[in-house]
């Protein structure tokens, strides 16, 4: 009785056991590859057999070796020959940081736990990594081997892919104490390699090094997913995802230091090009005229934030009023030139020789190995005064059309008698006609002495303001000046002699400057109502006050 007793409390427990531990979820986990190189991204898959909305996996503990990308959840039920399952499903892209013998410790999934797993990390290959039948590959070059430092040089990477893919990811080439940017836009195509049709992607880097010394360039990382279908029976496949690494061979680099000879700052290229665009060939310039100069500097193989600037050093004789610089970039004889463009005007403010100063760019040519200069020679311009002829031209037009004296001859007749009497008849007309005439001469000159007369300088500046013609009205002002004989190094000291209110000579000033602005730059909108009617005011001013003519702006 006792062992009846015995055997069945044994089955009850037994069977207790067995539908507790049915009863508890069952966590699997696993990844995809135990060992990787450093760099390499590797899935984590963790799975439990229940649905419960209670289940929230923590990955805290990854991150101190991992670098531990967004997990992806997904769940799924089925109901298989009476038999309902409830399935719920984390994968975790890990990436290792460090290399050696690494753990995925203990994570916790609400009340569950996974196991830990042991992962192996080596040193990233320098060799080219290798997919089973070539599905994926890739493959390197640089346009140079040896260089010097400070020079850029192109890294071209093109991957062949013949499978179908997901999640594809290119982590560019490492190199120690450089600067490494993606150069230019990825280029798409197709190749065939032993009978297999491969698309292409290819994708250039631009590396620029700080130090000198032998290197090796560690090649870019390619890591996704390759798609795969999967026969499970006759009737039933599945796509599944397989996590891929793919890197191409590493690449060994020169650089050489800067030579010890080498005078000035550092730029080595092979080929700098110093432009003036627009050569000063005119025999002699005008006082006051702006003069619009471009220069042009284009290098090989730099980049354009690298572009030196460049100093002109002109001498104190003139006014320098520079536009911004253009940057830009382009492609000649299979070379990256970067190239600065340098606009600005130049004003004269003294008669004579004006010496503009030599342009010179020290620099290292890569190919010849040598030193050289970008030079553009120092020129000598002739500046003149302002054009005493046009002012006196401009005086000797008010001359014009004044009647000429005319002469009356008197024909001595035959009778003396009658020529005494027409003689006093004339002599009497002739003295009432004086008479008139200067009555009516005195009476002119006060209406001419009462209003303002413009002469043709006045004219023409007026005439230059209404077309809002900057430097025409420079010009012109300053013709109009010489003629009143005011002596001005500059447009800036006419309030000394102008008579206006501290406000509008404020103004006035401001207008002054903003001219000079405009006479810089042949873009720069300028408008000359302002200007014309503070000069206008003032010689409204000057003709109530002293009762001059509307033009003597220096009495």
């Amino acid at each position: 009785m006792r062992i009846k007793s015995s055997i069945f409390i044994a089955l009850f427990v037994g069977f207790f056991y067995s539908q507790l531990l049915s009863a508890t979820p069952q966590v699997l986990t696993s990844v995809s590859n135990n060992q990787v190189s450093l760099g390499d991204i590797f899935v984590l898959n963790i799975e439990i057999d229940d649905s419960d909305s209670d289940y929230q996996l923590d990955t805290r503990s990854l991150e101190k070796e991992f670098t531990v990308f967004r997990p992806s959840k997904s769940q799924r039920s089925q109901y298989i020959n009476g038999n309902f399952t409830q399935q719920t499903q984390w994968q975790i892209r890990l990436q290792a940081k460090i290399t050696g013998n690494l753990s995925i410790p203990v994570l916790k999934i609400g009340p569950l736990k996974t196991r830990e797993i042991q992962i192996s990390v080596t040193p990233a290959s320098k060799q080219a990594t290798k997919i089973a039948d070539n599905q994926v590959f890739m493959e390197n070059s640089i346009n140079k081997a040896s260089l010097y430092i400070g020079q850029p040089l192109i890294f071209t990477t093109r991957l062949y892919i013949s499978q179908a893919t997901e999640n594809m990811n290119l982590i560019g080439p490492e190199l120690k104490d450089a600067e490494i940017e993606v150069y230019g836009q990825d280029q798409n195509g197709e190749a065939v390699r032993n009978g297999i049709r491969y698309k292409t992607i290819t994708r250039q880097f631009q590396i620029t090094t700080s130090k000198a010394g032998d290197f090796m360039i560690n090649s870019p990382l390619l890591s996704g997913d390759l798609r795969k279908v999967v026969n499970l029976s006759n009737r039933q496949n599945q796509v599944i995802s397989v996590p891929i690494n793919v890197r191409g061979d590493g690449l060994q680099l020169q650089v050489k230091d800067k030579p010890t000879d080498y005078q000035g700052e550092w730029l080595v290229s092979e080929d700098v090009r110093l432009l003036d665009n627009t050569p000063l060939t005119q025999p002699d310039y005008h006082l006051g005229d702006p003069i619009t100069r471009t220069i042009t500097l284009q290098i090989a193989s730099i980049n354009k934030d690298k572009l030196p600037t460049i100093s002109f050093n002109y001498p104190k004789g003139l006014r320098f009023y520079p536009d911004q610089d253009e940057i830009k970039e382009g492609q000649s004889n299979g070379l990256l030139y970067s190239q600065r463009t340098m606009r600005h005007a130049i004003i004269p403010d003294q008669a004579g020789e004006l010496t503009l100063p030599e342009i010179k760019i020290p620099w290292w040519n890569s190919l010849t190995d040598k030193q050289e200069y970008a030079v553009l020679p120092a020129q000598t311009l002739t500046i003149l005064g302002v054009d005493k002829q046009a002012t006196r031209s401009e005086k000797a037009q008010e001359n014009i059309n004044k009647p000429a004296a005319t002469t009356v001859k008197i024909d001595n007749g035959h009778l003396i008698y009658w020529q005494i009497i027409t003689a006093l008849l004339l002599l009497g007309l002739i003295t009432l006609l004086l008479y008139h005439l200067s009555y009516r001469r005195r009476h002119v000159q006060q209406k001419v002495h009462s209003m303002p007369v413009a002469n043709q300088a006045y004219l023409n500046l007026q005439d230059a303001l209404q077309q809002n013609n900057a430097p025409l009205v420079y010009q012109k002002l300053l013709i109009f000046l010489h003629g009143k004989k005011v002596n001005l190094k500059s447009l800036s000291q006419l309030t000394e002699f102008i008579l206006l209110s501290k406000e509008d000579e404020k103004k006035f000033l401001k207008e002054i400057k903003i001219l000079e602005q405009a006479c810089s730059s042949e873009l720069k909108h300028w408008d000359a109502t302002k200007l014309s009617s503070l000069i206008k005011k003032h010689l409204k001013q000057t003709t109530a006050l002293q009762g001059k003519s509307i033009m003597d702006l220096n009495p």
